[in-house]
């Protein structure tokens, strides 16, 4: 970050919320209005449909931290957009608590910096507060007669946390002699499939583009006779597919999961399933699948992209205002009264094949000055656009993005 619906049931298949697990998920829930208004942009841009992901653990992880920093209205400002009455609250949410477990994860790991201008101190207050929720290294540089330099350290640093996925979160000219203070994260998933895809049976088949037409692109595939259990929930209007990761640590398999939503193309298209997800805190947990039920065609498509973009505007748009416009920082640096937060970039990056799952996320904001009678087979063919989300048992959303054509990149 840069400074200057009730009652839904599902039709076949089961899904609930896992039995003794807290409603945590509304943790991060607060930045998937932003996550949803970025992907309806990227869903139906002028220049057409874009694939599409970002990660809500990073943008709270950026946002939560800034909050620490800030005083007043600023700060009622932000912790009202991340869903928190109070800096306790927000620093007791489920997303903060698992920003602080990621590195000791054998899936993942979490990186956070904060760069102040030699001119700038940080209050003793926030650098606590960076260290011990965040494990935030805290280094001085030169922005004022060296702000180049000052940059390649900081995309240095997220091209390491992100086992260069991303090298250049920071773009050139996004930081120069009136920088105060950067503040940046990362975070990386690597998950391997609890049962990973046989790449022998990989197929091509069409996928069909929102524009009508169609690709052929890979598909991964279970047995060429159907039949095998995959935990598959049939909704009105779209299905639900959870793949689970293996857990390398030893704790329960499905850890972290990728859950795919697939609409129908006609009771509900992507930009609906967008809605849903940010109608209730809870919506993503509450229709992930529990239970395996027998498939009969499956095929989920290989994919591969990376998206960025610059998210002040649509920050704003969702109401923080006054740290973009005449903040007070003044718990973050000496002096912060004259800090505003002037870019916020994030940079997403994810691969999805036969083996599993690898994905990376950088945000950095600048200031400047029961038993039943077996179900019939269940298809589950993503062959046209659907949403994908790589979770947090507790219902934490890492990642959340679509998918409108396997092979773009």
């Amino acid at each position: 970050m840069l400074w200057g619906p009730p009652g839904e049931v599902p039709v076949a298949g089961f899904a609930a919320a896992p039995e003794g697990l807290p409603d945590a998920f509304a943790g991060s829930a607060s930045c998937l209005p932003l996550a949803r208004q970025v992907g309806l942009q990227a869903a139906g841009g002028q220049q057409g449909a874009r694939n599409f992901v970002v990660s809500p653990l990073s943008f709270h992880a950026a946002l939560a931290l800034v909050a620490a920093g800030a005083r007043g209205e600023t700060q009622r400002e932000l912790l009202r957009f991340l869903d928190s009455e109070s800096l306790g609250e927000l620093h007791r949410a489920a997303a903060t608590a698992l920003v602080a477990r990621l590195s000791d994860l054998p899936q993942t790991s979490f990186a956070c910096g904060v760069w102040v201008d030699r001119s700038r101190a940080l209050t003793p207050e926030f650098m606590d507060t960076a260290a011990s929720r965040y494990a935030a290294v805290a280094e001085s540089v030169d922005f004022l007669k060296n702000s180049e330099a000052a940059r390649q350290q900081i995309n240095a640093f997220v091209k390491g946390a992100t086992k260069g996925l991303i090298d250049d979160v920071l773009p050139p000219g996004s930081v120069d002699s009136s920088t105060a203070l950067v503040l940046a994260n990362a975070i990386y998933f690597k998950g391997a499939w609890a049962r990973p895809f046989d790449p022998s049976r990989t197929i091509f088949a069409p996928f069909h583009l929102p524009d009508g037409g169609t690709v052929r692109v890979p598909f991964m595939t279970t047995t060429t006779s159907g039949f095998e259990d995959q935990r598959v929930a049939v909704f009105p209007g779209f299905k639900a597919l959870k793949l689970p990761y293996k857990n390398d640590g030893g704790a329960q398999q499905d850890a972290f999961y990728m859950l795919l939503l697939l609409p129908d193309g006609e009771t509900l298209t992507l930009n609906d399933l967008y809605d849903k997800v940010v109608s209730s805190p809870g919506f993503i947990r509450k229709h992930t699948p529990v239970d395996e039920v027998p498939v009969g065609r499956f095929m989920v498509p290989k994919f591969k992209f990376t998206f960025e973009f610059e998210a002040s505007h649509d920050i704003q748009k969702l109401g923080v205002n006054r740290a973009f416009q005449s903040g007070d920082f003044s718990g973050m640096v000496s002096g912060g009264n004259g800090l505003i937060i002037s870019g916020v970039y994030h940079k997403a990056t994810v691969e999805v094949d036969e083996a599993g799952t690898v994905a990376a996320a950088a945000t950095a904001e600048f200031m400047f000055m029961c038993a039943r009678m077996h179900p019939p087979p269940v298809d589950f063919v993503a062959d046209r656009p659907f949403l994908f989300a790589i979770v947090e048992r507790s219902g934490v959303v890492l990642f959340l993005g679509h998918v409108v054509n396997p092979l773009v990149g």
